[in-house]
């Protein structure tokens, strides 16, 4: 069952704006699916309320399945919006779907039949966006399969890792990249804070004493992502010189009620982000962690 997402926020029907080429992708879409695939409660409810405030601040549909047991999130009410009341109690019915745990743990080949059906449910139910749990979090299975379905879905990817006890959100940081999910780095994170009435710090991180050129495209990409926000009075840029980027993230993730990146393409930061490598992602990011992919 679907429920419809209340498009809340100011202009939220408008969406950010395009700003410069150098911010690809981006948030869009009617459909948002949030599979229960973690073993913990609060790795669920984390998973659940992201997907929720995604879907009411694109005015989408959110599509909520125990793809282990079977089943979907039951009816809100009459008219099927996501209101606070119906998502409390989604958030009830998905709790009480993943506890215990363990009778939902599947061995590798279960994880393979499982990763098929989401990657089939996706397709059939035409999901723009899919919400999955990482790192330690997602328990019940093996690490691969958030990769694996962050890879191969056919729709945007949003991760949601790092520690947990995503709620009220007072400030984001949004490290962004000039790479292909950077666009849509920067819409989850507007939305979310523009929800929240959260300030936004964008950070793009360089190599120590970098040239000027390199400055000055960190600088652009800064700004660009500042402008697709569109909350210039709630919103700062920040270039950050550092050895690691993936060290200077989790250093700075700790000032923070929520961290946005894009999923990256090669280096260092991809094995921060990727599946092989949540574990340690869970371990030492210090707040809620959304690791964005684009997929189309």
């Amino acid at each position: 069952m679907r429920v419809a997402g209340l498009g809340i926020l100011s202009g939220a029907s408008g969406g950010p704006s395009d700003g410069p080429s150098t911010v690809a992708g981006g948030l869009a879409g009617e459909h948002i699916l949030a599979p229960l695939i973690a073993s913990q409660g609060s790795a669920t409810t984390d998973q659940v309320r992201v997907a929720a405030a995604l879907a009411r601040s694109t005015d989408a549909s959110l599509h909520v399945s125990d793809p282990v047991a079977g089943g979907d999130a039951p009816a809100p009410g009459p008219r099927a919006d996501l209101t606070a009341e119906a998502e409390e109690r989604i958030l009830d019915w998905a709790v009480e779907r993943v506890s215990p745990p363990g009778p939902r743990r599947v061995g590798i080949s279960g994880a393979r039949t499982l990763a098929r059906g989401i990657l089939g449910a996706v397709e059939r139910h035409d999901v723009d966006t899919l919400v999955v749990p990482g790192g330690s979090a997602a328990g019940l299975l093996r690490r691969g399969l958030t990769e694996r379905l962050a890879v191969h879905a056919d729709c945007d990817v949003v991760t949601v890792a790092g520690n947990t006890g995503y709620e009220r959100v007072p400030s984001v940081l949004l490290a962004v990249a000039d790479g292909p999910h950077s666009g849509l780095a920067t819409d989850v994170a507007g939305r979310v804070a523009a929800e929240n009435d959260a300030w936004v710090d964008v950070l793009h991180v360089v190599p120590e004493d970098p040239p000027d050129r390199r400055r000055e495209a960190a600088r652009a990409c800064v700004e660009a992502a500042t402008e697709r926000i569109g909350r210039p009075g709630s919103t700062s840029t920040w270039v950050l010189e550092a050895a690691d980027p993936a060290e200077a993230i989790v250093e700075q993730s700790q000032y923070y009620g929520l961290t946005v990146v894009g999923a990256p393409t090669k280096g260092r930061l991809r094995r921060f982000i990727a599946g092989s490598t949540t574990g340690s992602v869970r371990r030492e990011a210090r707040s809620v962690v959304l690791s964005v992919r684009n997929n189309r």
